[in-house]
Parts: structure tokens; sequence; C-alpha cells
């Protein structure tokens, strides 16, 4: 049984690691990776869930579909050989080899809670979403204290605040989430 709320399904070793990299940043909790279609029993205990798919295994979208729709989970496909691409009307989304990460990040978006359970303004002084804001298009300890007219402790502070509210340590992480949550552009 998983423990997440994202299921991937792909052969390939590679596609695995990477989406399940872009997931977590995306506070996606991947609980299962399969490199084959599971047994039946397996996929009729999902709820609730997004299913990342390789589109070669059309055939198991299409005969799972009504129940992957009936408990509401999501089917984005993973075309990554040069076969025809399927427009299939069962999948949500489609990834493809041509995508960039963040083309990766905008198709997934929509289907994880990040946006919705990590609001800054729910988690966040107005204070330390200026300060998120500030490190996330690149700014110093010095010069966002100079800013913001206040000391680079106070700066320091609010950074420790961040990153332990967030569970975000690193300047990328934090740019991350700023975009992701529309602070900077």
């Amino acid at each position: 049984m998983h423990s997440g709320n994202c299921i991937i399904i792909h052969p390939w070793s590679l596609v695995q690691i990477g989406l399940t990299n872009i997931l977590q940043s995306l506070k996606v909790d991947v609980g299962a990776v399969y490199s084959f279609s599971p047994e039946n029993e397996i996929i009729q205990t999902w709820n609730d869930l997004i299913v990342l798919i390789d589109t070669t295994k059309i055939e198991m979208i299409r005969k799972h579909c009504k129940s992957f729709k009936r408990r509401n989970i999501a089917l984005i496909g993973i075309h990554v050989d040069d076969s025809p691409v399927p427009d299939d009307p069962l999948l949500d989304e489609i990834l493809y080899p041509s995508d960039t990460q963040g083309m990766i990040f905008n198709k997934l978006r929509p289907f994880s809670n990040f946006g919705k359970n990590k609001q800054p303004s729910l988690h966040l002084s107005d204070r330390e979403t200026a300060v998120l804001k500030l490190v996330a298009t690149g700014f110093s300890n010095k010069q966002i204290s100079e800013k913001l007219f206040i000391s680079i402790h106070t700066v320091i502070s609010h950074r420790k605040h961040i990153t332990v509210k967030l569970g975000v340590k690193s300047i990328s992480g934090l740019t991350l989430y700023a975009v992701l949550n529309d602070l900077i552009e």
C-alpha cells in the first residue's frame, strides 16, 4: 500500500528519479514508484492521487479510467519515446522530453497541494514574506537590512524562521517557493 499522494509508473529509473525530485520540490509526496503496471488489487487501493504513467501503458489507463475518475485520481502521461503522441482525453496532462524543468513544474503544479498548503500569507509574517522576496531575487543579508531598515541580525533571524516554517533551506528552494507562490516573477 502506498503512503504518499502520488504514484509513478515508468520503466526508466532516470525518469523515476527525475520526476520524484521535481514532485518533492512541489511538496508532493511520492508514495510508490513502479517499473511496470501494478496488480489490480494494488490499483484498487489508490484514492485521491496523482498517477504519472508511461504513455505506452495507455491500455492500463483505459482499463481503470472510470474507476480513477470516480476516485478523483489525476492521470498524467509521461511520453519519452519516438512513438506518436497519444491524443487521449483520459490524460489530464502529458509530459514530453522537450519540456524544460520549468515547464514540468508548471504542468504539475495544478495537481499538487503545494500552493494550497503553503501560502506565505498563512505561514509567514509580512516581514518574513518581504525578506523572502528579497532573498529570492538575489539580495544579500546586508542589502536586505538596508532596504528594509532592519539590522543584519534581524534579517538572519527572519531567514531562519522562513526556512523552518517552509522546510526549505537552500536559496534555490526559497526562490522556487517564491516563484510558485507568485511572490516574484
